[in-house]
């Protein structure tokens, strides 16, 4: 019975021992694994440690990039997109000074040997725009040099103390020939001593675009000139073409207008001839029923009542008053008729430019006649007729043509029931062909224009804007002169004056 507990005893011990082994070991493994885990832990810290500084290096040079490709990005905008040399070199500065982070920056040009920007304290500060400052201003004028002349091949740095914190910085400058005698200067003061080598390397493709964007202007101002020369010479064409179509025209109508005032001379000469003879004849009948009349009455009787019977029936007496009103009415329109075909060849026959004697009071008449249609119903026209008739030389239809202008413009400009002068005079030497009217006048602004090709104050479509200087040009050819008085208001004297014969 004794030895059966003591055996359980033992079992129990060596039961424990195991379990006691058994944790040892486990203990022991354990131990081993947290050492393994500590050494992977510190492992993969420091490895995580190294790996967000790259990180962070690789995001801080990403950051510095991305900024690199907007200031280039910004810079090829801008300079491309400037109208102007001042324009797209304040946009450069700009674009540079913001790039670098500097301090400030100013912009100098000399063109001739002159300074001719940046001559001011005015210095474009970096987040603040354009400040006045000038010490700093003084200093980067001064540390500039100024009076080289050949274009830097990369931004050159100088060491300046700055006048407002009194520490050391660092200049920046860069040069670029624009043109032919002028140069341009980009300068930059950093905030303090610290700069970064990339930076200037990213800085120096301000000098490409500049050289690019400046022969691009050039080029484009020359463009521009170009296509303003052939427009101007288009515009040239266009009116010698029109003016030859329209001389083409004129001469055919002048030839047509001849050939029919030809054709209308000689039957208005038989209508003319016919139409006197016949009212000779009616006042030969006339006096023969006058005659007949008396015999009836001293015949008396049935016959004198049958003659006054036929007398009332048929109104004799008031039919003849009638006939001979209009034998008088188409004689005078008759003559009218041939007044105006009279005028119409002497406008359409300019003689070759052959130079002839003409008559001046002859030649304000033909006008007057020529224009009637323009004033019969809108103004009065009157001709103050002198009391002996002057002479000049000149080509007949080219003068009739310049008072022909002056007298449309007259009655354009004169409102309906005023008044036209045409007046004849004369001095020593030259004769007076004088148009005075009561229309609006002109200002002293519209009155140094006028002569001006082009240049019309009709609405568009109505004038050409030649006719004065057209008429200038044939004066001048006739060695006379055009004097012109005008007052707004009042209304406007035109003195055509040439030489007497």
């Amino acid at each position: 019975m004794s030895e059966i507990p003591s055996s359980t005893e033992h079992e129990r011990i060596l039961a424990l021992e195991a379990r006691v082994n058994s944790l040892e070991r486990q203990l022991k493994r354990q131990k081993i694994a947290r050492k393994n885990a500590e050494s992977f832990l510190e492992t993969y810290s420091q490895d995580a440690y190294l790996a967000n500084q790259a990180l962070r290096k690789a995001l801080n040079d990403s950051k510095q990039r991305e900024r690199e490709l907007l200031y280039l990005n910004r810079t090829a905008s801008q300079l491309t997109q400037a109208k102007s040399g001042v324009s797209y070199i304040f946009s450069a500065l700009e674009s540079a000074v913001e790039f670098s982070g500097a301090y400030c920056g100013k912009a100098f040009t000399v063109k001739d040997g002159e300074l001719s920007i940046g001559d001011d304290d005015r210095v474009l500060a970096n987040g603040q725009g354009w400040i006045t400052s000038h010490d700093l201003a003084k200093l980067i004028l001064d540390e500039t040099p100024l009076d080289l002349r050949e274009s830097y091949s990369h931004w050159c740095v100088s060491a300046v103390i700055r006048p407002d914190t009194h520490k050391e910085a660092r200049l920046l400058h860069f040069m670029h020939e624009m043109s032919q005698g002028e140069y341009t200067w980009l300068v930059l003061l950093t905030n303090d001593d610290n700069l970064e080598e990339e930076t200037l390397y990213v800085l120096d493709t301000t000098k490409y675009y500049l050289n690019i964007t400046s022969r691009y202007q050039n080029k484009k101002s020359e463009l521009d000139n170009r296509q303003l020369e052939l427009s101007n010479v288009k515009k040239d064409r266009d009116f010698l073409e029109e003016r030859l179509v329209s001389a083409d025209k004129m001469a055919m109508l002048g030839q047509l207008a001849a050939g029919i005032a030809h054709e209308i001379n000689n039957p208005i000469g038989y209508v003319r001839s016919n139409t006197v003879v016949a009212k000779d004849i009616f006042n030969d009948y006339q006096r023969a029923l006058e005659e007949i009349g008396n015999l009836c009455t001293r015949a008396g009787g049935e016959i004198e009542e049958q003659f006054t019977a036929l007398e009332k029936r048929f109104s004799l007496k008031d039919s003849a008053i009638e006939i001979a009103q209009m034998f008088d009415e188409s004689h005078e329109g008759i003559e009218r008729i041939i007044e105006i075909v009279k005028a119409l060849r002497s406008f359409s026959y300019p003689g070759s430019g052959k130079h002839t004697q003409i008559s001046a009071i002859e030649a304000m008449n033909t006008v007057i006649k020529l224009t009637n249609n323009l004033h019969r119903y809108r103004n009065n026209v009157v001709f103050e007729v002198p009391k002996e008739d002057v002479f000049f030389n000149g080509n007949s239809g080219q003068i009739q043509q310049v008072l022909m202008n002056f007298l449309t413009n007259a009655i354009y400009a004169t409102p309906q029931g005023k008044g036209i002068t045409l007046k004849v005079e004369r001095d020593e030497q030259n004769v007076i062909l004088v148009i005075d009217d009561e229309g609006e006048g002109m200002s002293k602004e519209t009155l140094s224009k006028i002569f001006t090709p082009f240049f019309t104050t009709k609405p568009p479509g109505e004038g050409t804007g030649l006719g004065m200087s057209i008429s200038m040009t044939i004066v001048e050819q006739h060695n006379g002169k055009i004097i012109i008085a005008s007052e707004e208001g009042k209304g406007t004297k035109v003195s055509v004056i040439l030489p007497i014969a």
